[in-house]
């Protein structure tokens, strides 16, 4: 009898925590769509004037970390999966824009410090960093720590891949259904179906439509 109550129990874990999470955190700057489900409570740190939407039928493993500063704004869209250990933040006055279909490997990084856009259905690997600021270091006679930062945005097409720990720079736009070479360090744009690879990355073929 205890044992079948306590599966029951595993199965529906994420369903039940999702909407207690709900119940308790959910609020005018904190929105959750339906069906959401989590593996464990997620660590959601919102400033007064940041403001988070969660969409429908989201997914979030273990230990996903969001961040929301100053005036910022994340949007999640609809059948998203968020993996462990996954890291958002958003600050200044950043727009975090995931959209529907979208999955987020395990222990990958947003660092909104200016805005990311990712279209829909596009996969994120495990271990990739999205790196929208860099250290200025101009400055002769001052510690990097004390020169502040340069912030561009991140855009991501419909239906890209980004394999296992790349990393993509401030200012970078990839157009839809590109790929990135799993550890390629992508620090300019690139144009629709390319398959980039490399550090820094290039291009080393074009992807066809009926490929994937």
């Amino acid at each position: 009898m205890f044992y079948p109550l306590l599966k029951l129990f595993y199965d529906k874990k994420p369903i039940i925590l999702g909407w207690i999470y709900k119940v308790l955190f959910s609020n005018k700057n904190l929105k959750i769509g339906k069906n959401f489900k989590c593996d464990s409570f997620p660590i959601i740190t919102l400033d007064k004037n940041a403001k988070i939407h969660l969409g429908d039928n989201l997914i979030f493993r273990r230990n996903v970390e969001i961040r929301t500063h100053q005036n910022s704004r994340l949007t999640i869209g609809d059948n998203c999966r968020v993996d462990r250990g996954v890291r958002i933040l958003s600050t200044n006055k950043s727009h975090i824009d995931i959209s529907s279909g979208v999955r987020i490997g395990l222990y990958s990084v947003f660092n909104g410090g200016d805005s990311i856009f990712i279209g829909k259905d596009t996969l994120i690997s495990g271990f990739v960093y999205l790196q929208t600021s860099m250290h200025n270091y101009f400055e002769e006679g001052k510690n990097i720590q004390e020169q502040g930062y340069t912030h561009k945005r991140i855009i991501l097409g419909e239906d890209c891949w980004l394999g296992t720990h790349a990393v993509i720079f401030p200012g970078v736009n990839l157009k839809n259904k590109v790929i990135v070479g799993s550890s390629s360090v992508v620090n300019k744009s690139f144009g629709e179906s390319a398959i980039i690879a490399g550090s820094p990355a290039k291009i080393i073929k074009k992807r066809k439509i009926n490929e994937i």
